[in-house]
């Protein structure tokens, strides 16, 4: 192996290891970061982070930089058609997304929510721009009592917005979303009344 090789700029680097979060990244030809992040929750369970994102009423409480969440129609029992509206700090337009998720099992302790963008299953808002390239998953590992979630995401935010501004956002949002996700997920700050999807075929 080549010296270049080594230090190829694609390899993961760490933007933040604090509070037992992680959060890692590293480069696409595109300059936009893909991002690597998990957290450990004590005495939870799998099934209490699907609840949780099934609260969509709930979702602007810990998911940073979101406005709403609103599930379009349920596909199956473990597929989801959802629009997601994000909140942009002025001068920047807000963002929104259309996603196809599906949740499956890995194996007997492991289970993965894949999430990619369908940006024409809807039509687009006036002055929003309109994610379209979203590729990203929720690995969710259960280790004894407590439950190890992993996110994984890469996603253009499209529009004029420097990507050098959009990684730096991205970044500090992901970092306080698995924050506020232990917060909710530890202190049961969450509605269980919504139908949460369960491991299926994808």
């Amino acid at each position: 192996m080549s010296l270049s090789a080594v230090a190829n700029p694609i390899e993961w680097q760490t933007y933040k290891q604090q509070d037992g979060i992680k959060v890692s990244y590293k480069k696409h030809e595109t300059g936009i970061i893909e991002i690597n992040a998990s957290v450990l929750v004590k005495n939870a369970k799998a099934s209490d982070f699907m609840a949780l994102l099934s609260d969509t009423d709930n979702a602007e409480n810990w998911l940073e930089n979101v406005k709403s969440v609103t599930l379009m129609e349920r596909l199956s029992p473990s597929e989801t058609l959802v629009y997601t509206h994000f909140n942009s700090p002025w001068p920047v337009s807000d963002r929104d997304l259309v996603s196809y998720s599906c949740y499956h099992a890995l194996d007997e302790h492991k289970t993965e929510l894949q999430i990619k963008s369908q940006p024409y299953a809807k039509a687009e808002v006036s002055g929003v721009v309109r994610i379209k390239d979203l590729t990203a998953y929720w690995r969710l590992e259960q280790q004894q009592s407590n439950l190890l979630v992993s996110h994984q995401a890469y996603a253009d935010p499209g529009g004029s917005i420097p990507h050098w501004l959009s990684n730096k956002v991205s970044l500090k949002s992901v970092y306080k979303t698995l924050q506020a996700l232990r917060e909710q997920l530890t202190n049961n700050q969450f509605s269980r009344a919504s139908t949460s999807s369960i491991p299926g075929d994808c």
